[in-house]
């Protein structure tokens, strides 16, 4: 009968021990709080420098050089609209004028023919420069 009490009185503690282990439990250790909040900062961090900011650089760089090769495109458009102003110019009085014997890319015209050419190329030219100096 001794056996028997014996095993009674352990069927009742166990579940007082449970019931503490199971209060226990319920409540968290504030170390795995700071565990996992701490995790979640240092992936964050992470992930910005590894991926959110070489991308950001990267638009940057792309958007720079978007910007290089439009004002590279400008310039070389002025360049050709002015080269066009100064072939204009030479053609306009090769046209009008005559060679000058002797004197090879020389040529002569009246006043007014020089006065027209600078004229046409000095239109041209702030034609040239309106629309891409703005």
């Amino acid at each position: 009968m001794s056996e028997e009490n014996n095993l009674k009185e352990q069927a009742g503690k166990a579940p007082e021990n449970t019931e503490k282990e199971q209060g226990i439990r319920k409540s968290p250790d504030p170390t795995i709080f700071l565990v996992a909040l701490l995790t979640i900062l240092v992936l964050s961090i992470s992930y910005f420098f590894v991926f959110a900011l070489p991308k950001m650089k990267r638009d940057q760089l792309g958007l720079e050089k978007a910007k290089y090769d439009q004002e590279k495109e400008l310039q070389e458009s002025y360049v050709k609209c002015v080269d066009a102003a100064e072939d204009e110019y030479e053609s306009y009085i090769k046209l009008n004028g005559r060679p000058v014997e002797k004197q090879p890319g020389a040529y002569s015209a009246p006043e007014y023919i020089w006065q027209t050419a600078d004229r046409n190329r000095n239109a041209a030219l702030d034609q040239c420069t309106r629309h891409f100096r703005h």
